[in-house]
């Protein structure tokens, strides 16, 4: 059964990602295509199933820096910067 696949360019029109990140996305294998002839074509549903994983993820997509920068942006002083320290001990 073949695959339909579309354009970078009709990717980002459709789920908002820039052509440079779907590039990315698609050179690092975390979502499927092919390059025919020094040109990306991206399977849609790959790039759905990518959308779906990254908004059930949420904030956890970022790793530990971004927890420690929404804790700082939504904590008591926004001039207080915990450090990796704090920000492992208060994950375990």
């Amino acid at each position: 059964m073949p695959i339909d696949l579309i354009s970078v360019k009709q990717a980002t029109e459709k789920y908002g990602y820039s052509g440079s990140h779907l590039r990315d996305l698609l050179s690092k294998g975390v979502i499927c295509g092919e390059k025919i002839a020094g040109v990306w074509l991206v399977d849609p549903d790959s790039v759905a199933e990518h959308q779906a994983r990254m908004e059930r993820l949420g904030n956890k997509k970022h790793g530990t820096w971004a927890r420690g920068s929404a804790e700082k942006s939504t904590g008591p002083s926004k001039s207080s910067s915990p450090d990796q320290a704090e920000i492992t001990k208060r994950e375990q």
